[in-house]
């Protein structure tokens, strides 16, 4: 190859490379953004602190008579009265079975015979029979997502059970009657064949819950507040206790019930007796609960520990077979927009007054492509954020939805930048 021939085959290879490196950089500078922005949005946090707690309530254990099958007459979580049936035993499953099919022909019965007395009573509304299919479809989502599969059953039957109301109610081709007739008949075939059964009736009214544990009545409900940190730590530690082999359930006798932890002093200094504070449960759905602050107990031990006592009015099936766990107990509540450390900057202002220069605390935030700075008022500092005010009645401040810049250099107050927003 001759020298001419190297020369130029040299040239068009550093061609090739200029060319690829400017498409390159074109490519850069379009793609490049010096500037990093978020949205400001609305966050809540709190004060609180987390502790190992044990749950204290009014509670009965029921036991039957005599052994065999049973079967539940009531729901967990039903409200039941004094001397009300709660179960029947049965000398057989075959029997219990009889009975448990008898009592499911019973309940829709019920059903529909209540749609026939709406339907004759003009009481059927599509427009409330639309809106309660909504509630149990958004009902059975939210039962889903928690993960609360016995919940999601029973509203799926709910939902069935409106969406055959509503063909009704438009005539469509449901022959209530028909289906009346045969569960009539059923019935009485199964009555005849129900065998003799011994009922287990609730002492006291109170809330049915079915599913024991052996620690029923070892903490005094009426002496909740008089725990001490010993006290709790030594429940914490022992365990579960052995339940009773002859239990049916219990009955919890009052809504009422108490949170018993060991807290540090330092961690509850501005909290009184009688205060409100907010509670939320990690192992259980069932959302932050209000309650009372009923007894600080100082320790004789430790100076520094005390026995915090609360007291809950609230009770749900849930809530009736925890006994033990974590709680998160919060005090203060903190609302406005959380902005990243990164974002902040510090300035200093002139007071126009007095003179008096002070370093306050402040964003900038991108509109359109103009940088403007705006000052925050914080009112909670977290370990990489903070979250400051959402100041709409003063300028200058920043508020939800602005876009706050939390990467760029060189910024300051009314400077043009290029950004090219995100895809």
């Amino acid at each position: 190859m001759t020298t001419k021939g190297v020369k130029t085959k040299y040239i068009g290879a550093v061609i090739i490379v200029l060319v690829l490196f400017y498409i390159g950089f074109q490519v850069f500078q379009i793609t490049y953004n010096p500037i990093k922005t978020i949205t400001a949005t609305k966050e809540t946090v709190y004060d609180s602190i987390t502790k190992d707690a044990v749950f204290i309530r009014d509670e009965q254990v029921i036991t039957a008579g005599k052994s065999g099958t049973m079967v539940y007459d009531v729901k967990d979580g039903s409200r039941v009265e004094k001397g009300g049936t709660i179960a029947n035993v049965f000398a057989s499953d075959a029997e219990a079975k009889t009975y448990a099919q008898l009592s499911d022909i019973e309940k829709q019965i019920t059903y529909y015979e209540n749609i026939i007395l709406q339907n004759t009573a003009g009481n059927s509304s599509l427009e409330v029979i639309d809106s309660n299919i909504e509630n149990s479809v958004n009902e059975y989502v939210r039962a889903i997502n928690s993960g609360n599969l016995a919940a999601a059953e029973e509203l799926n039957g709910n939902l069935i059970d409106n969406v055959n109301n509503r063909k009704i109610t438009i005539g469509e081709s449901i022959d209530v009657n028909s289906i009346l007739n045969e569960l009539y008949a059923k019935r009485k075939n199964l009555q005849s064949q129900v065998a003799k059964k011994d009922a287990v009736v609730a002492e006291e009214a109170g809330y049915f819950v079915s599913s024991v544990d052996g620690s029923e009545g070892a903490i005094d409900y009426k002496k909740a507040t008089e725990l001490s940190v010993s006290n709790i730590n030594n429940i914490l530690k022992s365990g579960k206790n052995k339940a009773d082999k002859n239990a049916v359930g219990k009955i919890v006798k009052s809504f009422d019930w108490y949170i018993a932890c060991s807290v540090d002093r330092k961690n509850i200094a501005d909290v009184k007796v009688g205060g409100i504070v907010s509670v939320s449960f990690p192992q259980a759905d069932v959302g932050e609960l209000e309650a009372t602050v009923a007894a600080i107990n100082a320790d004789a031990e430790n100076a520094n520990k005390v026995a915090f006592i609360l007291k809950l009015g609230n009770m749900d099936e849930h809530i009736a077979k925890m006994r033990a766990g974590k709680v998160e107990i919060r005090f203060n509540k903190y609302e406005g927009i959380r902005i990243p450390n990164d974002a902040l900057r510090a300035v200093t202002t002139k007071d126009k007054e007095t003179g008096e220069e002070k370093t306050v605390k402040c964003v900038y935030v991108l509109s359109g492509n103009l940088v403007k700075l705006k000052f925050v008022n914080i009112i909670y500092t977290g370990e990489d954020f903070v979250i400051a005010q959402s100041n709409t009645t003063q300028t200058g401040y920043v508020r939800l939805y602005d876009r706050i810049i939390v990467k760029g250099e060189d910024l300051s107050d009314g400077k043009v930048v290029k950004y090219q927003p995100a895809n």
